[in-house]
């Protein structure tokens, strides 16, 4: 099961608004997936629950934003092209991202406040 860290109350007072009722929860729920997954599933192997409160707060803020961020990009399924050749030879060239929250196909904001907690670094 998957745990949601961040509730609809939490994205009232968080996030900016850009998510209908019916949808906060079903965007609330794949951001934690991003979430959790930013972390190297950190998260849900200490668990929720036994992290301090300021981790808390950062990961809740962090899943309203990754929420919007989910809905405003697309995020799922897109693949980005930098460019393409048709000719002699057939050349595609996806985009080189360079931040990790691009990596991650994260919201900047999202990862600013997961980088506070201590949760993302490689090695601990």
């Amino acid at each position: 099961m998957i745990k949601i860290y961040a509730t609809k109350e939490d994205y009232n007072k968080y996030g900016s608004k850009i998510l209908e009722d019916n949808e906060i929860e079903k965007y609330l729920e794949l951001a934690s997936i991003d979430i959790n997954n930013a972390t190297l599933t950190r998260i849900e192997r200490r668990g929720f629950d036994n992290l301090t409160e300021q981790q808390k707060d950062l990961i809740i803020k962090a899943t309203c934003m990754q929420a919007e961020y989910v809905k405003e990009e697309s995020i799922y399924g897109d693949t980005e092209l930098n460019s393409y050749n048709i000719g002699g030879d057939l050349t595609v060239n996806l985009k080189d991202r360079q931040e990790m929250s691009d990596k991650l196909k994260l919201s900047k904001l999202a990862f600013f406040y997961l980088k506070r907690t201590g949760l993302t670094n490689r090695i601990l």
